[in-house]
C-alpha cells in the first residue's frame, strides 16, 4: 500500500459544486480540529480537503523528512481528478505545501499558495518548546486516551520535529504566495525567514497577523485571517 492509497488520509472539510479545489496541510501532529476554522474561510470560495499526515493510525509509520511528506501529498494530488487551485499550510504544513507547489510548477501548474508562519530555514527550537508541544498534543487527546494513540502522536511528533530541524529548501516557486507572519515580528528567526522567502518567491505578498504562532486559528483572530486570504484571492479581479 502506497502513501497515496492509505485510507482516510484525505478528509473533506467543505464541498461546493463547481468550486475550485483547495488542500489544507497541517502542522506537526496533524490534528484536525484547528483547521475547521480555516476551512470555514476557504470554503466560501473552494471545495476544501485536509490531508492527514502518516503515523497517527495503527500500522502507519511517520514520515521523517519534508521531502517524504511532500512526495506522499503529490501522490494524493496525482490520484485526484484535478489539481487544486489553492494550497494552504501552517508551520510544518506550510513547508510541505511549498515543496508540493514547487513540484507542481515543474508540470505547468501554479496553485495559489498560502503559508502561515513557516520558515524555509532549519528550525532551532527554544528550550523546552518541543516538550511543551508534545505535552499539549497528548493533553488534547483527552484523559482517557488510548495508550496506543498517545504513542502514535508522540512518535509522529518526534519525526516531524526532526524533519523541521533538518529542513532547508532551495526550491523556487513562481506562483502567487501569500505569506502570513505571526507576532512577534521582530524576532531574528522570523526576519531571516521572511528574507529567505523573498529570495525564493518572486510573487510574494506579506501580511503580518496580530496572533501568535500557536493561537493563529483561534476565533479572535479569524476575521484578520479571513480578510488577508480574501484580499489575496481577489487580486487582479480573481
Amino acid at each position: 500500500m502506497t502513501a497515496a492509497t492509505v485510507p482516510g488520509r484525505l478528509i473533506t472539510m467543505a464541498r461546493g459544486k463547481d468550486r475550485p479545489g483547495c488542500l489544507i496541510l497541517p502542522g506537526a501532529s496533524g490534528g484536525l480540529t484547528p483547521y475547521w476554522r480555516l476551512a470555514s474561510v476557504l470554503g466560501r470560495t473552494h471545495s476544501v480537503d485536509f490531508v492527514r499526515p502518516l503515523g497517527l493510525m495503527p500500522g502507519e509509520e511517520p514520515e521523517t523528512t519534508v521531502a517524504e511528506m511532500a512526495e506522499s501529498v503529490l501522490g494524493i494530488v496525482n490520484g485526484a481528478a484535478t489539481v487544486p487551485q489553492l494550497v494552504a499550510g501552517w508551520s510544518l504544513g506550510g513547508l510541505v505545501a511549498w515543496e508540493v507547489c514547487a513540484r507542481l510548477a515543474e508540470d505547468g501548474h501554479r496553485p495559489d499558495l498560502v503559508i502561515v508562519d513557516s520558515s524555509p530555514l532549519p528550525r532551532v527550537p527554544e528550550p523546552g518548546e518541543d516538550e511543551w508541544i508534545r505535552d499539549k498534543m497528548v493533553a488534547d487527546l483527552g484523559p482517557k486516551a488510548n495508550p496506543r494513540s498517545v504513542g502514535s502522536v508522540v512518535r509522529t511528533f518526534a519525526a516531524q520535529a526532526a524533519a523541521l530541524t533538518d529542513y532547508a529548501t532551495e526550491s523556487v516557486y513562481p506562483g502567487r504566495l501569500l505569506l502570513l507572519v505571526c507576532s512577534p515580528y521582530d524576532k531574528g528567526d522570523r526576519q531571516a525567514a521572511v528574507r529567505r522567502w523573498r529570495e525564493l518567491a518572486p510573487n510574494l505578498d506579506l501580511v503580518r497577523l496580530d496572533a501568535g504562532h500557536y493561537d493563529v486559528f483561534e476565533p479572535a483572530h479569524l476575521p484578520q485571517l479571513a480578510e488577508a486570504i480574501h484580499a489575496f484571492q481577489n487580486q487582479d479581479g480573481r
